[in-house]
This record gives structure tokens, sequence and C-alpha cells, in this order.
């Protein structure tokens, strides 16, 4: 995920259910960082990340919508807000003993 003045970029919007890790690139000239929050995920956020930085977080998604925002005070209401969305568009959600337990490890946001 790349973040700059006052945008979020994601590589992807949609995504199946799975524990990802969420790595924001501070491609900006001011500091930012990234928070997430949705169904089954506990406030998560980085610290501040300084420009040309990285930090990541580690999270478990489950079906549903999740917001990702820089925390940093007004940057969400300048537009570094965004949503995705866990599960597949027209199917339904395994119940049970699905194993979508290492879907996307390694960085693709």
């Amino acid at each position: 995920m790349t973040e700059k003045e006052y945008s979020l970029g994601l590589s992807q919007t949609q995504v199946a259910p799975g524990t990802y890790t969420f790595v924001a690139d501070n491609a900006g000239t001011i500091a930012h960082a990234l928070a997430i929050s949705g169904p089954g995920v506990s406030p998560t956020q980085t610290s501040a990340i300084s420009p040309g930085s990285k930090a990541q977080f580690t999270v478990t998604l489950q079906q549903g919508s999740y917001e990702l925002w820089c925390p940093i005070d007004g940057h969400k209401a300048l537009g570094m807000d965004t949503h995705i969305r866990v599960g597949a568009a027209g199917s339904t959600s395994p119940s049970g003993g699905a194993t979508p337990s290492s879907t996307g490890a390694g960085g693709a946001y």
C-alpha cells in the first residue's frame, strides 16, 4: 500500500478471507500511518511512518468490509481513507473447516 498526501493506494480492493500483511510505504513528504478496522479485527495501526520509510502489520480478515485510513490528525478527512471487501462476490462463505489461514501473506498491500 502506498501512502502520500493525501491518498492511499491499494493493489486490490477485494480479497479472499485469510491472513494478510499490510506494508505501508510512505511515498509522501510528511509523516503518515496506517490503521485498519472491521469484522473480527481489533483496531490496529502502525506508528508514524517517516517519508521514504515503511511499516507493517499482519491481520486475519474474515468476510465483510474493512476500513483503512491514516490516523494522523486530519489526514483521513483529507482523503486518506479507503475500504476493502473480503469474500468472493456471488459465492457463499464456507462454514467451519475452510482453510484460508495463510492466504495473501507477504505484503500484497
